[in-house]
């Protein structure tokens, strides 16, 4: 054999010698057992609730976004990282849909893939990036308790634990104190419509993901139906709104929470009469949904804030600065408070 040929060869191995001494195994949330770099220092997310996990992980490990921040349900633009929000758009697979430009996400060189386990699309996502040979790692985020064990997942994942471990206690402790006081206030639990769209008239159904939030804060959804698709927003009719009679109004839409007081359409529903219609807050990410995100550990506080006033406005201020503190890394003064419930 050649000395040319041997130095080749010898190469070769040395080279595929690197890539197993340099990886490890991993058991994602779905099961499954992947190869992932042992250092992990770029990443992209699937879908904006595995985005904006990282982002209150470590912002610098996110290589690019789902979609314009000036855009979508939310109202982030003045509270997020600069570096952040000018990271390029590469799309996602939210929804169901598929807008990611694999091309230009190839281009960044992410170390693995983080997907939405419970979103159809993660097979999608497993498939699209297959040939490029980039982990795809499932993460469960559907429901509020898959928060504290994905932010345990990551941590571990990403050897943030000593970041990830404050937020999954956070995690776990709030949502037993919901459920604890949702518990108390069996006898009382409010009938609360969900009002999706400017005219109001979409909503969710009984047992759709999208009225979790609202479900754990102890609302009953009188909208009993069965979800026609995947992405939600059931049409209803004004007459059903007037049938269920809803003690409570949670609005997704600024345009129908200034409209429907003066509707006279709506004046026969006890939420518009008793002046119990509440905007959901969207400051930086939307609080209860669309994306259902980490927010929504903040966003049963303050539907049990406006439920049954527990916690209190003074207390519940008090949670805002904690919870902006602790994942967000802003410290709210009153002005910002005041915008963000507003």
């Amino acid at each position: 054999m050649s000395f040319y040929r041997f130095s080749i060869g010898f190469l070769m191995i040395c080279f595929g010698l690197g890539e197993l001494l340099f990886a490890r195994s991993i058991v994602d949330m779905s099961g499954q057992t992947l190869e992932v770099p042992e250092t992990i220092t770029k990443l992209y997310a699937s879908s904006p609730p595995s985005t904006y996990m990282l982002y209150t992980i470590d912002p610098s490990l996110i290589v690019g976004l789902n979609f314009d921040h000036a855009k979508g349900n939310n109202e982030s633009s003045n509270m997020l990282d600069p570096r952040f929000t000018s990271l390029p758009v590469i799309g996602g697979l939210q929804g169901g849909a598929n807008s990611i430009n694999r091309e230009t996400l190839l281009a960044l060189h992410p170390d693995a893939i983080i997907s939405w386990n419970t979103d159809a699309s993660s097979g999608l996502a497993a498939y699209l990036f297959q040939s490029s040979h980039i982990a795809t790692i499932n993460v469960n985020l559907e429901s509020i308790d898959d928060l504290a064990r994905a932010y345990r997942f990551l941590g571990e994942l990403l050897d943030k634990k000593e970041r990830t471990e404050p937020l999954a206690l956070y995690a776990q402790e709030v949502t037993r104190q919901t459920r604890a006081l949702v518990e108390r206030r069996v006898s009382k639990r409010p009938v609360v419509y969900y009002a999706e769209g400017t005219d109001g008239l979409a909503s969710e159904c009984d047992s759709s993901s999208h009225y979790e939030a609202i479900k754990v804060a102890g609302g009953i959804n009188p909208h009993l139906c069965q979800p026609s698709g995947g992405k939600g927003m059931e049409k209803v009719t004004l007459e059903q709104v007037i049938l269920y009679n809803p003690d409570v109004i949670i609005a997704q839409e600024k345009e129908f929470v200034q409209n429907v007081q003066n509707d006279p359409r709506w004046r026969f529903v006890a939420a518009v009469q008793n002046k119990r219609v509440y905007l959901v807050p969207k400051k930086p990410f939307n609080w209860i949904d669309r994306p259902p995100s980490f927010m929504r550990l903040l966003g049963i506080q303050w539907l049990t804030h406006v439920l049954y006033d527990e916690p209190n406005a003074s207390e519940f201020e008090m949670r805002m600065q904690e919870f902006y503190r602790l994942f967000l890394r802003i410290d709210l003064n009153q002005t910002q408070h005041q915008a963000i419930l507003n």
